[in-house]
């Protein structure tokens, strides 16, 4: 019985961590191709991004710092997508303000731009284009 509670313990953690953020498995994998940052760390607009998803240390430090480490979590596929999850969780309301709609309403293209534009990425004009990727590279909106 025992072994039965830990089970579920970790079932209902899991279930947890893939529900916590509003941004679809499918956003989350494009995301990932989009940036295409492999398990390394690239010289970026000044600063280290590392991992698949180019996560660099203050967004690491504001999708509250899951796993061991900044660039162990961005190594790790279940750990980065953990982070991205929580940022978009932590910053999508404010997206929504930014873009006049309501959280519900937010697209692939939206987080798009909040991953790439960082917590007001959702009203620049420079994370456009990244939107637009979004749609030509997976299909998404």
């Amino acid at each position: 019985m025992h072994l039965s509670v830990v089970v579920l313990v970790c079932l209902s953690l899991a279930f947890v961590t893939q529900t916590q953020g509003n941004i679809s498995s499918s956003c989350l994998d494009c995301i990932g191709e989009i940036e295409g940052g492999g398990s390394g760390c690239n010289r970026d607009v000044g600063s280290l991004s590392c991992g698949r998803y180019q996560i660099k240390e203050p967004y690491y430090t504001d999708c509250r710092q899951p796993g061991s480490g900044w660039r162990s979590c961005a190594a790790d596929d279940t750990c980065s997508r953990t982070c991205v999850q929580n940022y978009m969780s932590r910053y999508a309301r404010r997206c929504a303000r930014q873009l006049g709609k309501p959280k519900s309403q937010l697209t692939c293209q939206d987080y798009g731009r909040l991953h790439n534009g960082g917590p007001n990425g959702c009203r620049k004009s420079s994370t456009i284009s990244y939107a637009a990727r979004i749609s030509s590279q997976c299909g998404l909106n």
